[in-house]
């Protein structure tokens, strides 16, 4: 079994920002097949720091700039109804502002698994790999990217 392991950043918009990173997962199998003949198995991204996640989603403009944040706030609201900035526990310790963004990145997952045949990506065709960015700024993200198989 090989391994290949690759390192990119990311520019992510505070608030439920949604970057679709599919294209990138592709990019690594097209790289560890030149760098270490990898034809078969599992890559898995995984996103450094709390308040982020991964998912798959279809990525159209419904779901993506509306649903999924509508969705997320029922969950964790980061304002009430007066648009006033909701306390968390987590204020306290911190003495930031993302206690939501925390419950909503628990939410999700740090990392997603998917299993590649013939250097293809085994998604389905409104199965977009999704980078979400919980936190209440912007921020600068590392995904790491393991191909491993043979």
């Amino acid at each position: 079994m090989s391994i290949y392991t690759k390192i990119k950043k990311y520019r992510t918009k505070a608030h439920m920002g949604m970057i679709d990173v599919t294209k990138d997962f592709q990019i690594a199998l097209d790289e560890a097949f030149k760098e270490k003949n990898i034809k078969n198995g599992t890559i898995t991204d995984f996103t450094t720091g709390g308040v982020a996640g991964l998912t798959t989603l279809e990525f159209e403009p419904g779901i993506v700039y509306t649903d999924l944040k509508k969705a997320m706030d029922i969950f964790s609201p980061y304002t009430d109804e007066t648009g006033k900035v909701i306390h968390y526990k987590h204020h306290d310790t911190w003495h930031d502002d993302n206690g939501s963004s925390h419950i909503k990145a628990a939410l999700l997952s740090p990392f997603i698994t998917v299993p590649f045949i013939d250097g293809k990506l085994t998604i389905g065709p409104w199965q977009n790999l999704t980078l979400i960015e919980c936190d209440t700024r912007d921020r600068n993200r590392e995904i790491i990217f393991q191909v491993m198989g043979e």
